[in-house]
């Protein structure tokens, strides 16, 4: 017995001492190896000091831990890997391991301590806000209200927005998308951003003032790397993919509007390259009254804090000595699902403020160092009374003082004040901000047009009449548009398997699929709540054809949609941390979900470029076919078009109205696309349309094809 336990004791120094030894490679991150199970998998970020060490080492596993081959830079990896593997690595000195965990967004939690009862309520609406010259009061607070915006197509600064995805929405323009969430690489590009987070964080950098949010500076290209999921959570391992990309995508600027507390080696060597690459990171310095959160903890990155209408840190923002500059981030105006304007607060809202004032100053030279730009923001801040740690950002003064600035700065002098510019102008302060809750929380809200008289006042009645909070309206609408391209819903497959609901006009089988007939049906379906078995004649709906009526309302029962029960369905929709009840009207609003989603894919899929009539497709493209059916840059005219008919379609359903043809029309009338390149032809457009009950104008030849 004595024997055993000497052995046991003897094997637990042993492996003490190996961790202790592993702490000079790893102390900072603070995490634990050990071999106590060889059966645990567990995915690990592996990196060495160059490409062929790191090969090596993985070349002593017994099996191929990286079967894609897939390598987040040339040397650094991620891979599944036993603790004991794990153990085994991390033995060799050229080698560091580390296990790749979770960070997220930077949100404030409701009820948090921001000062809300301070502020009172103004009676304007949108249509009076975008009717004055008065901006929202974040943009006085930086003093970039009356900053005039080069429009130089030469000299746009590439940002990306490293967060949840950014939605093709009216108001903000992206340049380009792409996705590293490997669960919902299937979403369409409409619809990418399940959160809302990173549509917000775009609009504040350059949203163009078409939809009530005026960003800092719309005259960027603005690119929507997506890494943080439905949970805005992400690994590690993906934002260090995101941050590799654009470095091979020669990005200026990245906006990380999220944090961790747990240091990680790998993050910080990937942001070491990013920084050599004359990346600008700017990224949130937390929400929780504490420490400031990594990566903006690191020295190469720009942390941001938050200011409230008085202009002082916020009382939820994370503070230290690591704090470049502070911005708003409490009341501030942004747009999220489907254009819909809502107010959000936290160190997250903070960060585009920096990015977009970043893209004016560099825009002025592009040759200017990360570092330049950075040390202009941060010695042109004003001063903030309760903080030693950082100034508050000043985008005026940061470009009056540019050309004194450029003659003084010395590119490696980081900490040099010879080149100081003083800024005594006070802060201002905001005491009348119109009180919301936060966007997650928060009013449904939307745009007044010239040519949409009263659209707020049919999104607050249609809120009132429908007797459902506004967040989870909006909620319930993007999970029904996401539904159709889940792989678990039975109605997938595009327009191939279920063209009902995907812009298909055959199915191979039965009668030919009018996908505008097939909008027009589910958003009936949703004003019976999303039973379709109430609907009795196909008939009554304009063209549409048996076979495509039986297999929707297959689909649509009092019991499931597609593979799912309802009730398995709003369990997973989550409105404040709460699952959504099984009622009627969520039902209704899911459902209308399912019916934009229709919507959307009619101009995405099907589709033709009209100056050639070649065939936008997915993949497999050849002489005759152009490859990017889902991306919003191919043929431009088509989202455009689909933009205005999905805002049109809300308009329906707030009315209770349903859908047809009607929306397609209106949108295609509005076409404001010039180039003939840019404009589109859609397979038996007119011929559905007008099957519909539309005439054929002139708007719809236009857009046909047979």
């Amino acid at each position: 017995m004595k024997k055993n336990v000497y052995i046991f004791m003897k094997r637990v120094i042993s492996l003490l001492l190996i961790i202790v030894m592993l702490g000079g490679i790893i102390n900072e991150r603070k995490i634990e190896i050990s071999a106590k199970n060889n059966y645990i998998m567990k995915e690990y970020i592996i990196f060495s000091k160059n490409e062929k060490s790191l090969n090596n080492a993985l070349e002593t596993i017994d099996r191929d831990v990286n079967p894609n081959g897939e390598k987040l830079s040339d040397n650094m990896t991620v891979a599944e890997l036993s603790e004991k593997e794990a153990l085994e690595l991390n033995r060799d000195s050229d080698v560091i391991v580390e296990e790749d965990y979770i960070l997220e967004a930077n949100k404030v939690k409701p009820g948090s301590k921001s000062k809300q009862a301070r502020y009172k309520k103004l009676e304007k609406t949108d249509e009076e806000r975008k009717g004055t010259s008065e901006l929202e009061w974040n943009l006085q607070a930086i003093n970039a209200d009356d900053v005039e915006v080069n429009n130089n197509e030469e000299n746009k600064v590439k940002v990306a927005v490293l967060d949840s995805g950014v939605d093709f929405i009216e108001g903000v323009n992206l340049v380009k998308t792409v996705n590293f969430v490997e669960d919902e690489d299937n979403i369409s590009v409409w619809y990418q951003d399940l959160t809302g987070h990173g549509t917000s964080i775009a609009s504040v950098i350059a949203g163009d003032g078409q939809n009530v949010v005026q960003g800092v500076n719309p005259n960027v290209d603005l690119y929507s790397v997506k890494v943080l999921d439905k949970n805005n959570k992400a690994s590690i391992s993906r934002i260090i993919r995101g941050i590799y990309w654009c470095i091979d995508n020669d990005v200026n600027i990245i906006n990380m509007s999220f944090g961790t507390k747990s240091y990680s080696k790998a993050l910080k060597q990937a942001v070491e390259d990013a920084y050599k690459a004359n990346i600008l990171m700017v990224a949130a310095a937390g929400n929780n009254d504490s420490d400031v959160e990594y990566p903006a903890a690191f020295k190469e990155v720009m942390a941001v804090a938050a200011t409230d209408t008085d202009s002082e840190i916020s009382e939820f923002s994370n503070t230290g000595e690591e704090l470049d500059i502070a911005a708003p981030g409490e009341k501030v105006r942004v747009l999220g699902f489907f254009g819909f304007n809502g107010v959000t607060h936290g160190t997250s809202i903070a960060v585009p403020h920096v990015v977009g004032v970043a893209s004016l100053l560099w825009q002025k030279n592009l040759s200017k160092s990360n570092e330049f730009i950075r040390q202009l923001i941060t010695h042109s801040s004003k001063n903030i009374s309760n903080t030693n740690d950082c100034g508050l950002l000043d985008a005026g003064y940061a470009l009056k003082i540019y050309d004194d600035f450029e003659k003084s700065f010395k590119e490696k002098d980081f900490e040099s004040k010879e080149y100081m510019q003083e800024n005594s102008e006070p802060v201002e302060t905001f005491n009348e901000v119109e009180e919301d809750s936060s966007y997650v929380e928060g009013r449904w809200a939307a745009n007044s047009k010239e040519n949409n008289p009263g659209h707020k006042e049919l999104v607050q009645k249609g809120a009132e009449d429908n007797g459902i909070t506004d967040a989870t309206a909006l909620e319930l609408l993007k999970a029904g548009a996401v539904y159709p391209d889940r792989p678990d819903s039975g109605m997938d497959g595009g327009t191939t398997d279920n063209p009902q609901y995907h812009g298909g006009y055959k199915d191979g089988v039965g009668d030919p699929v009018n996908y505008v007939a097939c909008y027009e049906f589910v958003t009936r379906i949703a004003l019976k709540n999303g039973n379709a078995s109430l609907i009795t004649n196909y008939k009554t709906i304009y063209g549409l054809g048996k076979d495509s009526y039986d297999w929707i309302k297959t689909d649509f029962t009092s019991k499931k949609v597609g593979w799912n029960t309802w009730n398995t369905i709003f369990s997973g929709i989550k409105v404040n941390g709460k699952a959504v009840a099984d009622t009627n009207k969520n039902r209704k609003y899911f459902t209308w979900g399912v019916a934009l989603h229709i919507l959307g894919d009619t101009f995405a899929h099907r589709t033709y470029r009209k100056s050639d009539k070649k065939a936008i497709v997915h993949t497999n493209a050849n002489s005759s076919q152009i490859l990017g059916a889902d991306d919003p840059n191919v043929v431009r005219g088509r989202w455009v078009v689909a933009k205005a008919a999905i805002k049109f379609s809300i308009e329906s359903l707030l009315l209770n109205e349903y859908g047809d043809f009607n929306e397609i029309e209106r949108a295609l009338r509005g076409q404001t696309e010039k180039s003939n390149s840019q404009l589109f032809l859609k397979k038996r457009l007119a011929r559905y349309m007008v099957s519909n009950g539309g005439a054929e104008t002139s708007y719809v030849r236009n857009a046909n094809i047979d």
